[in-house]
């Protein structure tokens, strides 16, 4: 493996131990690393360095981590973000999530966790640790306000059914037992699919299982 994979990475989170132990284990994938300990330098740095990667914590002594992903967002679309968060409650993985992050990984995990996440989100891809990816899942399958779920899913908007039809046609099921499922007619299921397919452009059912996976809609033990 070469020395540097990327070219930076830019930390914000107010624990200098926390920035260190980031530093320690990325060392060999970036070529620069910065740090910020507040939310206004965090902006600062992101705006003057645009970071191929950014990670951030949801608690900041001057913001909340969301309201600072949300602006660095809007200021910098491309950018990629990675949420580093002691708390995996459903509120700040939410509240995270719809600032518009790519990824979230709670501080317990170990530093192959980590390092996988940061690896998929800097080959364009999204990655929430498994219980990021319930309160998620839960999120989408119970919320009936579609701005709540909007660019959750690989830039993607989709309403809660769509993502309980994906789940369904990953566990194979056939379109009349999604309707009992969905409470929908069959011919309402051929339309969704039908949409859901050109939506994800998926040709097959291995192409919705395959999209399903990779971006933490079901898990593999559930298929």
């Amino acid at each position: 493996m070469a020395d540097s994979l990327y070219h930076s990475l830019l930390v914000i989170d107010d624990h200098k131990m926390i920035s260190n132990g980031i530093k320690l284990i990325t060392s060999s994938l970036f070529e620069n690393f910065y740090a910020a300990y507040d939310g206004a330098t965090g902006l600062s740095k992101a705006l003057e360095l645009s970071p191929a990667l950014i990670i951030l914590d949801y608690y900041l002594p001057d913001t909340p981590g969301d309201a600072l992903a949300r602006e660095i967002k809007y200021k910098i679309p491309a950018a990629k973000i990675l949420a580093y968060s002691f708390s995996y409650t459903p509120d700040v993985v939410i509240k995270m999530v719809k600032a518009g992050v790519n990824g979230y990984v709670v501080k317990t995990e170990d530093d192959e966790e980590l390092v996988k996440a940061i690896h998929l989100l800097m080959d364009g891809r999204d990655f929430f640790c498994k219980e990021a990816r319930s309160h998620i899942i839960n999120r989408f399958t119970t919320s009936t306000d579609d701005l709540a779920i909007k660019h959750l899913i690989a830039n993607i908007k989709f309403s809660g059914t769509e993502i309980e039809l994906i789940r369904l046609l990953c566990k194979q099921m056939s379109t009349k037992e999604i309707s009992k499922n969905l409470f929908l007619s069959e011919r309402t299921i051929e339309q969704y699919r039908s949409n859901l397919m050109r939506k994800i452009k998926a040709k097959n059912i291995a192409g919705v299982i395959k999209f399903a996976i990779r971006n933490g809609i079901i898990l593999l033990d559930e298929l």
